[in-house]
């Protein structure tokens, strides 16, 4: 009965169809290819990130009260989810996102109770995508004032998990939208920042308290190639100092001869 009643509210709003062509549009799976593109080329460097992550997420299972589903958020490639250990821990397991790669899908086939939904989180991908033809001058107070918004609604059908997880997603919800409307010359840095800040609130408030882990980039950090720092920055725009009994790690991203990228990562219950 769950996959059912969780499942149909996920699908409702937009049509398959329309949510994979403005997904391509706007270059979604070319991020996602180039994530892994990164885990291939960074594995010895992201392994402690990864495993990081998925005993994070392990031990706060445990902890949890039903052991009937959990959902994923922002599984892509799955390299950080513990896919096995969370289905041996509950009856259902749903991993959701926007793009759920081929080679994911098939290894994922040996676990029974572990279904893919492809969904838009956010609700603000379609959205933009219409907003642009909707608006003859198109802005993004017009785009996040849309009465299609209910945070209330994805909470509703989230809180009848026993567990949810987001998994290393936050800051990164926003940039294909941006760098699409970017493209587009729609868009400055104020109203990007706007946005973003609109895009994470939404994402938190979705998230039943109580019941939820958050594992995020907080901060990135850039060196040139002498390994010297560049820049040090904030990438989510939530109050990080009120977070209590929270995790840090570093996940070293990416190097390469013209420099480094690393981001501050945070994981703590929700």
């Amino acid at each position: 009965m769950l996959a059912f009643s969780l499942i149909k509210p996920f699908k409702s709003d937009s049509s398959d169809k329309l949510l994979s062509k403005v997904i391509r549009r706007m270059g979604y799976e070319l991020d996602m290819n180039l994530y892994y593109y990164y885990y291939l080329s960074e594995i010895k460097n992201w392994s402690t990130h990864i495993s990081d992550t998925r005993k994070f997420i392990t031990d706060c299972a445990r902890r949890c009260c039903g052991r009937h589903s959990c959902v994923v958020l922002g599984s892509g490639c799955c390299i950080d989810v513990p896919v096995l250990e969370l289905s041996r821990m509950f009856d259902k397991v749903y991993l959701v996102d926007v793009v759920h790669p081929e080679k994911v899908v098939r290894k994922m086939s040996e676990f029974k109770n572990v279904k893919f939904i492809t969904e838009d989180i956010t609700k603000i991908i379609i959205e933009t995508f219409n907003s642009i033809s909707r608006y003859r001058d198109f802005c993004v107070d017009l785009l996040i004032s849309s009465p299609n918004y209910s945070s209330g609604r994805y909470s509703d059908i989230l809180n009848d998990f026993d567990f949810v997880i987001s998994v290393n997603i936050l800051p990164f919800l926003s940039g294909p939208i941006i760098k699409y409307l970017s493209k587009l010359e729609l868009i400055d840095d104020i109203s990007s920042q706007y946005l973003e800040e609109f895009i994470h609130s939404y994402h938190l408030k979705i998230l039943p308290k109580g019941k939820s882990c958050i594992i995020s980039p907080v901060g990135e950090r850039t060196f040139d190639q002498e390994g010297l720092e560049v820049s040090d920055r904030s990438i989510v725009y939530i109050p990080i100092e009120t977070i209590k009994n929270s995790k840090s790690w570093l996940w070293n991203y990416y190097n390469s001869p013209t420099g480094r990228l690393e981001y501050n990562v945070k994981a703590w219950e929700y």
